[in-house]
């Protein structure tokens, strides 16, 4: 272990320094999106916009950030996922068409499509996003959720699936990073909707958004994960949400 983490530091100190900068943007973020119950219990409870933001800002950093990512390193290399990040053309217009199409379906897409049928999700874009926000999409959204979920989560699963079903085969089978790109990107969809319920009610529609968009979106990052390595799938994350709000901020220009 300490040898992965001796050979690997450059790459920890990125997640431990974007999960705290992201964390403290995604706290500052969610405080003022809580619904006004929610928001009256935690002033209630002298619970302040800072508090929250500081509180996120270790989970991320530390719990989410760091600590995961050096699990999910030791996992990935066990299974042959960890790939070193480097120019590659094959890898660059896979993420360049995987980033487009995210931030398309993020915005407008999402906008004009379901918020067609759901008031609260096309009120969510009308106001440009603050810079907390855009700078939680690109460091939480792009680089700890997928740590979290790639990097440690369906790494995970492709070692316990193998093991269980395929101990006896000498290489884990493409079917077994398939199935478990498919349930990390459920449960990836799965992770938004706690965040959705204390800003709306959870109806069929708005669940069915969440499993179409995030799961979705979410099958095409592990696509990336397993083919060029877990640097390219930030890279598509990240700019997928930024590029997303860029569009947004240019339409209240």
């Amino acid at each position: 272990m300490k040898k992965y983490l001796k050979e690997n530091w450059k790459f920890l100190l990125f997640i431990l320094i974007s999960g705290l900068i992201g964390g403290y943007c995604t706290g500052l973020y969610s405080y003022d999106s809580l619904s006004a119950d929610l928001l009256k219990q935690l002033q209630e409870q002298n619970v302040t916009k800072e508090t929250v933001a500081l509180s996120s800002m270790v989970q991320y950093g530390i719990l989410f950030g760091v600590i995961i990512a050096a699990i999910g390193l030791i996992i990935s290399k066990k299974i042959k996922l960890w790939k070193k990040f480097k120019f590659d053309k094959k890898a660059v217009a896979a993420t360049a068409v995987i980033t487009i199409i995210s931030a398309l379906l993020l915005f407008p897409g999402d906008k004009y499509i379901f918020g067609s049928f759901n008031n609260w999700v096309y009120d969510q874009y009308n106001s440009a996003p603050t810079t907390a926000k855009i700078i939680s999409g690109l460091l939480v959204g792009g680089v700890i959720e997928e740590v979290m979920m790639r990097l440690f989560f369906m790494s995970l699963l492709v070692l316990i699936i193998s093991k269980v079903f395929f101990s006896k085969s000498n290489e884990i089978p493409v079917k077994v990073y398939v199935i478990a790109n498919i349930i990390a990107a459920l449960l990836f969809a799965a992770g938004h909707l706690p965040s959705t319920m204390t800003m709306t009610d959870l109806t069929p529609l708005i669940v069915f958004r969440c499993f179409l968009l995030n799961g979705g979106i979410g099958l095409a990052f592990g696509y990336l994960y397993r083919k060029h390595g877990i640097g390219y799938t930030m890279i598509a994350h990240g700019f997928a949400h930024l590029i997303a709000d860029i569009l947004m901020l240019i339409v209240f220009m």
